[in-house]
C-alpha cells in the first residue's frame, strides 16, 4: 500500500522537530515520545483532516486517510477540468 500511494501523496518527515514545536504538539516522556498527529493539507494550504492521537497507539485507520485523499484528488480533478 505505502508503494501504491508514495507516488501520488507528499510525505513529511519532521526530523528537526520544528513543525511539531511550531504546532505544539504534545509531548510525553512517560509515554515515550510525543502523542501521534496527522495532518491532510490539501494544494491551497487548507488543513483537509487533523487527528490527534491520545496515546502512541491511537492514530487512525488507513482506510479513514485514504478516503480524505481520495476526496481531495476528486476536488482537484474537477478543479482542473474547470
Amino acid at each position: 500500500m505505502e508503494q501504491k500511494y508514495a507516488r501520488k501523496y507528499a510525505v513529511f518527515y519532521d526530523e528537526s522537530e520544528q513543525v511539531a514545536k511550531m504546532l505544539k504538539q504534545e509531548k510525553r516522556w512517560i509515554k515515550l515520545g510525543r502523542m501521534p498527529g496527522l495532518l491532510v493539507i490539501d494544494k491551497k494550504g487548507i488543513i483537509k483532516y487533523a487527528y490527534y492521537g491520545k496515546n502512541m497507539h491511537d492514530i487512525p485507520d488507513n482506510n479513514e486517510i485514504l478516503q480524505v485523499l481520495e476526496k481531495i484528488n476528486k476536488i482537484n480533478d474537477l478543479e482542473r477540468i474547470k
